[in-house]
């Protein structure tokens, strides 16, 4: 069966990702491995990416502005245990606990929905809600397809003088029934010295350690050190990155590309669609590409699109034109299957950015009338008229107005680079500076 999903592989949604976990295709997806927010409660914090762009996000949820209330009275009809867990956090914690839970749970009634009976989920959290968390997931996916509570030990970070230094964070492990595979020779890991010592005494002629017994059956085995040990539920070898790491963007809740590559291999194949709806810097997408898998990744920050096109040049392939073969959509998928519903079909409030009163298809429609098919930051003619993203000529915060006149149509990267702060002529100058603009074309425009 052909669903929804196959049709945006290579996409990244910028847009909120519950409608847009709402518009793909029930049992669509392989695996989700995401990358949440944390509720820290910690009001505004960012970082600047490598190609200066600041990015900035909240951490901390309340029932006015993130969630409506009616949400917990379907839920409760509904989804009674996962009623409970919300009622328990809100209790126990305080109204931004239950308000976060709430908020997450509306978005993985979504991701259950869509992940297929072989699926498996990858919620990485911290100890903040980490607990919280697992009583929403039980919920949802039920206890018995709980996998593992995964500690990600990291050695880098501050440390207290009150406590224990906070080394780690969480990753919850589901999947959706008991037919989901779990491949544990893609994710051997090396044995530690002291291990080879004293087990693997024995060298064969080509020089490689081994040790060799008897099942109880009578069978003989043998072992050979190099092909590592099973991986356990403690990760002590993928270090969080420093500020020197040559991975390292800038964003500022980046994690390594190890780690999500060994979740990737663990729980999915080659073809395999794999889904981030918290995509943030994209580390899930480039290690589905780096593996060949196909991949969607929702965030709701514009900044998102210039960052994932410029991972994937440097971590996969430099040669390879992504600005023509990712898609970056600023609009919600429609399903193509029976449209079941099994989340309140309720609107998240205060958690959307501001945009013309027309729908944006249309404006973008309408732009291209005026100004061609064309990235008026660059002059780059794209292939498709939704690789274009609709943006202010002066930015609000500097006075500019939200109409048709002050709007223009701009490539993900320019949209990046832009962001808030640049008129649509700096845009340009900075553009010619870094030698990133069509000389040509801007030799006409120029002097308009």
């Amino acid at each position: 069966m052909t669903t929804n999903s196959i049709s945006y592989n290579r996409s990244l949604f910028i847009e909120d990702n519950l409608p847009v976990l709402r518009g793909l295709d029930s049992k669509s997806v392989d695996l989700i491995a995401t990358d949440p927010p944390f509720n820290k409660g910690v009001p505004a914090f960012g970082g600047t990416t490598k190609a200066g762009v600041d990015v900035e996000f909240k951490d901390v949820w309340n029932w006015d502005d993130d969630v409506h209330t009616e949400w917990t009275a379907q839920i409760s009809k509904d989804h009674p245990k996962l009623y409970a867990a919300i009622e328990a956090a809100n209790a126990s914690a305080g109204d931004d606990m239950g308000a976060f839970l709430c908020w997450m749970a509306v978005r993985v009634l979504e991701m259950e929905r869509i992940l297929k009976d072989t699926g498996s989920i990858y919620l990485h959290c911290d100890p903040t809600a980490s607990h919280y968390l697992k009583a929403m997931m039980d919920g949802i996916f039920g206890r018995e397809n709980f996998r593992n509570e995964i500690v990600w030990n990291y050695k880098y970070g501050g440390r207290s003088k009150k406590s224990f230094g906070r080394k780690h964070d969480v990753i919850l492990f589901y999947v959706k029934s008991d037919s989901a595979p779990f491949y544990h020779d893609a994710v051997r890991v090396p044995h530690e010295e002291k291990s080879l010592e004293m087990n693997f005494r024995k060298i064969d002629e080509d020089g490689r350690r081994y040790r060799e017994g008897t099942w109880s059956s009578g069978k003989k085995y043998r072992y050979y050190a190099d092909e590592g040990r099973t991986c356990d539920d403690v990760w002590t070898d993928i270090n969080a990155l420093h500020q020197a790491d040559k991975e390292r963007t800038g964003y500022p809740t980046q994690k390594p590309l190890a780690l999500y590559e060994r979740i990737v291999k663990a729980s999915s194949n080659p073809g395999d669609m794999v889904l981030d709806p918290f995509a943030g810097c994209a580390t899930t997408c480039v290690v589905a590409e780096q593996l060949g898998r196909q991949w969607i990744g929702v965030d709701i920050r514009e900044e998102a699109g210039g960052i994932i096109l410029e991972r994937l040049q440097n971590e996969v392939s430099a040669s390879m034109a992504w600005n023509t073969i990712v898609r970056l959509l600023t609009e919600a998928p429609e399903r193509t299957d029976d449209r079941e519903p099994v989340a309140p079909e309720l609107q998240v409030v205060g958690r959307k950015r501001n945009a013309p009163k027309i729908p944006v298809r249309e404006v973008r429609a309408q732009l291209i009338v005026r100004d061609g098919l064309r990235c008026q930051g660059c002059g780059w003619e794209p292939p498709y008229d939704d690789y274009m993203q609709v943006d202010h000529k002066r930015p609000v915060k500097r006075g500019g107005e939200d109409d048709m006149d002050n709007l223009t149509l701009l490539c993900a990267p320019c949209n990046s680079k832009k962001s808030h702060k640049l008129t649509l002529h700096e845009l340009r100058l900075a553009r010619a500076e870094e030698g990133r603009m069509n000389k040509e074309w801007w030799e006409v425009e120029r002097w308009r």
